[in-house]
């Protein structure tokens, strides 16, 4: 997705409007926790900013991911908001390299793809998963009543005054 960026540069323009859809390659998803990803639909705008530019995006997408418990299929919704400045760089302010601008074009697929990857959570867990059965050989699964509701070890009783201070 690559924006040529003529027109604010030669002042035709005061934005660049976008508002398209995305197909990412599936070679993105590998090394990562993403087994699938829908179409990417990205609305927003560039506009000048000092000497550099400004990139305003909101992206929205689905992502499927494995779950942490049965390995199911979860879906996952992403709506992110991206603020940032595009373009070369002066001392006072670095710019990182996806932001370059290079023959007056600026390639957005690393920017927005960068944005999604940090959206990713950890784990995440099926709705489907009854969270009060789980158990194996030797380990059950304990909710944070039960943990509560445990006895404290009378030795470790003392360490109580400490956390009232």
């Amino acid at each position: 997705m690559i924006i040529n960026l003529t027109k604010l540069i030669t002042k035709i323009s005061d934005n660049i409007d976008i508002d398209e859809e995305l197909e990412l390659d599936k070679s993105y998803l590998e090394n990562t926790d993403i087994r699938d990803i829908s179409k990417i639909k990205i609305k927003g705008n560039i506009v000048p900013f000092e000497n550099q530019f400004e990139l305003n995006l909101n992206i929205k997408c689905t992502l499927t991911l494995v779950c942490s418990i049965s390995l199911e299929n979860v879906k996952y919704d992403i709506n992110i908001t991206i603020n940032e400045v595009i373009g070369e760089s002066d001392d006072s302010v670095d710019i990182e390299e996806n932001n370059k601008i290079i023959n007056n074009t600026i390639d957005l697929i690393p920017i927005i793809w960068q944005n999604i990857i940090l959206e990713v959570p950890l784990k995440v867990i099926s709705p489907s998963v009854k969270l009060e059965n789980i158990e194996g050989n030797g380990w059950r699964f304990i909710t944070d009543e039960e943990v509560m509701e445990k006895d404290i070890d009378p030795r470790l009783e003392k360490f109580k005054e400490f956390l009232d201070e």
